[in-house]
């Protein structure tokens, strides 16, 4: 995933077990890139918390106690996030190294733009062909 998205777009990384939002990144109507974020570490240990939305034009990193990186943002906009995001139980939800994605069991993606290529809705057809 990269910076730079269009003013007014976000996706967010939700715990689908706790409903907590674990990572949000959304661009503001201004075109400023804000990042929210809960980390936690693979013993399920909270390791930093945004305290809500916020720029990061210098870049960010954040890493565990024994030095796994859980958030990279880059300074420049058209660079890729890194991240190993993990529950509050420990369980590894998702993880990128900017080119490659891991999506595992427990993770729901929020977003306010459609994915291209995303197949329909089956159940609203079924229910308009039922009409």
């Amino acid at each position: 995933m990269k910076l730079g998205r269009r003013p007014g777009a976000f996706v967010a990384f939700v715990d689908s077990f706790t409903e907590e939002t674990i990572l949000k990144v959304e661009c503001d109507y201004d075109g400023v890139d804000l990042i929210s974020y809960r980390l936690y570490d693979s013993c399920g240990e909270l390791v930093s918390d945004s305290d809500g939305p916020q720029s990061f034009p210098a870049g960010l990193d954040v890493s565990s106690s024994d030095g796994e990186l859980l958030l990279h943002v880059p300074e420049g906009r058209g660079d890729a996030i890194h991240y190993r995001l993990y529950s509050l139980k420990g369980a590894l939800l998702t993880c990128s190294d900017g080119t490659r994605t891991q999506i595992f069991g427990g993770l729901r993606l929020e977003g306010n733009k459609h994915l291209s290529g995303r197949p329909p809705d089956v159940s609203r057809i079924v229910a308009a062909a039922k009409t």
